[in-house]
């Protein structure tokens, strides 16, 4: 392990059309900051890892036969780093210039920091919500993924709100998430079975279990162009997340409701969200 060392894990799969911009993002971002950098490709069939391969040589690239999905996939990430820290970064994000020293300084400065997020922003300068509280089967209904959140909006039964000061969350995404390499090889990684979608609120679980703190950090910043990650349709990320939310929810709930009563509500969800893109794409809902 090379002390102080951030080691940063970029998942791919279509990726192309925001990786170059996340990229040169990093090289301002880590400036000041011994790093490197993993990118681990789930099978792209864009040019993702011919990008990576021609303009970054000093990458770690990791080529995948098929898509495993983010969790595993950042496990074999995880497998090549060498720094004392491991930053999970989505291809869609633009890290703003001393965002890794800020989060960095929270790790270090409480013992018992789990995972450490920053502030991201909406390509508009908009906030965006990244940090929520654990599911229960009364705030779920208000989540990201449910029709119910379009009608109320500005609640704060789920997904928390825009912090002025660094401040203790229960969960957080992991579309930047900075954690000491060790915790998250004792933790085993991400849990493999969430495929895309809850691995994050999964492990901010586990971390709370064991008497770690999860940190929102407003100091630390970048921009998140949601959604354009990965050329996955919004149909099968739909799926996912709400086939996550099943498996999570029979992992820590594993009860009746979870098992029989959650799938069908989910399924309903599903279909209405499909249903409604048309109108979200027109701008109507």
């Amino acid at each position: 392990m090379v002390k102080d060392r951030i080691s940063i894990i970029i998942v791919t799969h279509n990726s192309a059309e925001v990786l170059k911009g996340c990229l040169g993002s990093l090289r301002e971002a880590t400036r000041d900051t011994d790093s490197e950098l993993i990118v681990v490709d789930n099978n792209s069939r864009d040019d993702s890892p011919a990008l990576v391969e021609q303009s970054y040589p000093d990458i770690v690239l990791i080529r995948n036969e098929r898509n495993k999905g983010f969790a595993r996939a950042c496990n074999q990430g995880l497998t090549k780093t060498t720094g004392e820290y491991v930053l999970f970064l989505n291809p869609d994000v633009q890290l703003d210039p001393g965002c890794l020293e800020s989060l960095k300084a929270v790790i270090r400065n409480d013992h018992k920091a789990g995972a450490v997020v920053p502030r991201l922003k909406n390509s508009d300068g908009s906030f965006q919500p990244t940090c929520r509280r654990f599911p229960t089967i009364y705030n779920i209904f208000l989540s990201r993924g449910s029709v119910l959140s379009r009608l109320f909006r500005h609640t704060h039964v789920y997904t928390l709100p825009d912090y002025p000061e660094t401040t203790v969350v229960e969960a957080a995404a992991a579309t930047v998430l900075l954690i000491r390499r060790s915790l998250m090889v004792r933790m085993s990684g991400f849990d493999e079975r969430f495929f895309m979608y809850m691995e994050d609120t999964d492990l901010c679980r586990r971390l709370k279990s064991l008497g770690y703190r999860n940190y929102f950090v407003p100091a630390a910043g970048g921009v998140h162009d949601w959604g354009h990650g990965s050329s996955s349709g919004t149909i099968v990320r739909a799926w996912y997340h709400h086939l996550s939310t099943w498996r999570y929810f029979l992992k820590y709930l594993p009860n009746g409701f979870s098992l029989l009563v959650l799938p069908v509500i989910l399924a309903v969800n599903l279909i209405l969200v499909i249903l409604l893109q048309p109108f979200r794409r027109s701008g109507k809902s």
